[in-house]
């Protein structure tokens, strides 16, 4: 598997096992994910954060409520995220107290697919100049 799409999930299952983290994540944008619905989750669970989540405030066990309001709330913009694969999410993180490191790898995968795409551009805009002598 790669393992920036498994950086992604463990971010995502961090968050999932334990909403606090999101404090330690302010500097990760959703457009850093790769995939569609992992950005539309983080979107989702910061939305759910800040509008005042219950299980933002708790201190003890995190209540289910809040992946299954994650997943409500990602299914208004986006298909294919389902109770099952937030699940797969949480069974991805070994470790919720690393999603900053987690979230750094995500950035870091972002960077690197932007360096990548200016490449593929710069190469195609001189093969066009070429192309036109």
């Amino acid at each position: 598997m790669n393992p920036l799409l498994r950086a992604e999930q463990a971010v995502l299952g961090s968050v999932l096992l334990d909403p606090n983290q999101l404090t330690h994540l302010d500097w990760l944008a959703p457009d850093h994910f790769d995939r569609p619905v992992h950005r539309a989750l983080f979107t989702a669970l910061r939305k759910l954060r800040n509008d005042g989540h219950p299980a933002a405030a708790a201190d003890g066990p995190v209540p289910l409520s809040w992946v299954t309001d994650s997943v409500v709330e990602v299914g208004r913009h986006v298909r294919g995220l389902t109770a099952v694969y937030a699940h797969t999410l949480v069974s991805a993180c070994p470790r919720p107290e690393h999603a900053p490191v987690y979230g750094r790898m995500v950035l870091e995968g972002a960077i690197h697919r932007t360096v990548a795409e200016h490449a593929i551009r710069l190469h195609q805009a001189a093969r066009a100049d070429v192309l036109r002598g």
